[in-house]
């Protein structure tokens, strides 16, 4: 079956909000809405995708990210992927994506996508892998700035690795 997305509105945001923390954001609307941040539909899309009338996924996109690299080159930021816990490691993750770059694709060559260097992330790191997620040449960041050699850091999870692929857009 086909993953549907339904992309909230400004109208709609706050129904997409009760409806995802039914089933994602370890059922708080606190911390869903704490992790989509401030909305406006014209610069972020809260995304629901679902197999049929079951919501497997939740995705936000920041089509002016604040990473400046993406932002300097148009690059759309795929940004909180949550997969149901129950669905997870049979494939929905993939199949989310696989819908998300397609959306993407329609207004942009290009997509990227952050990811945590330590191993509680490592399934992350493989499914971007795996869909063809690329470094985007400035190594692992502390947020936005490049770490360097000899620095010494708690590892965190703001401790990241940004990706970037480059997008069919003849699908």
């Amino acid at each position: 079956m086909r993953i549907e997305l339904r992309i909230a509105t400004n109208g709609n945001i706050a129904q997409a909000i009760t409806t995802a923390a039914a089933h994602f954001f370890s059922g708080s609307e606190a911390r869903a809405w704490a992790n989509l941040g401030p909305f406006d539909e014209r610069e972020t899309s809260f995304v629901l995708a679902y197999e049929g009338s079951e919501p497997v996924g939740t995705v936000t996109i920041r089509w002016n990210p604040n990473y400046p690299l993406f932002r300097q080159a148009g690059i759309p930021f795929i940004q909180n992927i949550e997969i149901r816990h129950d669905l997870r490691g049979q494939g929905y993750g993939s199949r989310v994506m696989e819908a998300v770059e397609e959306l993407i694709g329609r207004r942009s060559p290009q997509a990227g996508i952050c990811v945590a260097l330590f191993d509680a992330y490592g399934p992350a790191q493989r499914l971007y892998a795996k869909r063809g997620y690329v470094p985007d040449g400035r190594g692992a960041c502390h947020r936005f700035t490049p770490l360097r050699r000899g620095e010494v850091i708690t590892l965190g999870d703001d401790h990241l690795l940004w990706l970037v692929k480059a997008l069919d857009r003849d699908r």
